[in-house]
């Protein structure tokens, strides 16, 4: 074997754990910015503090659209890749590395929220499986592989 063996991946290898969360963490602080300006702009144009418990369902979900949103957009028209996952080097394909289609990234999506606010279960089911699949891969007909 050769240093280069060491140095480069194998192509399709599976992504595993910490990419994926330090992705995510990137992410994350993309998406607390957008939900941050979305809030700033509505509370803004109704010149209101959303205080009743109706208008607070309403920003929950709100929040969770523009996460769904944030996530399919960029999977789709960024060739699998949200924008912490080119930093990480990951990237969504279908389970035959095809292009994933809308419908199961929109899985991905409500998948990855059911099982993660279950105490983070999504993530941790890629320690149990041998393929390093989440859940929500699994779901979805997707997986996340290395991308350098």
């Amino acid at each position: 074997m050769t240093a280069e063996d060491f140095e480069k991946p194998k192509i399709n290898t599976t992504a595993g754990f910490w990419r994926r969360i330090l992705a995510l963490l990137y992410d994350s602080l993309l998406l607390t910015g957008l939900i941050i300006g979305f809030l700033l702009i509505i509370t803004f144009i109704f010149d209101k503090s959303f205080e009743t418990p109706l208008e607070r369902l309403f920003l929950q979900i709100s929040y969770i659209f523009i996460g769904f949103l944030f996530f399919t957009y960029f999977w789709k028209v960024n060739n699998g890749q949200t924008l912490g996952m080119q930093v990480w080097k990951i990237k969504i394909v279908g389970d035959s590395n095809e292009d994933p289609t809308i419908k199961n990234l929109l899985k991905r999506c409500f998948f990855g929220f059911l099982f993660n606010i279950c105490f983070g279960v999504n993530y941790l089911y890629i320690f149990l499986n041998k393929e390093k699949k989440s859940l929500n891969d699994i779901w979805s007909h997707t997986k996340v592989i290395r991308s350098d």
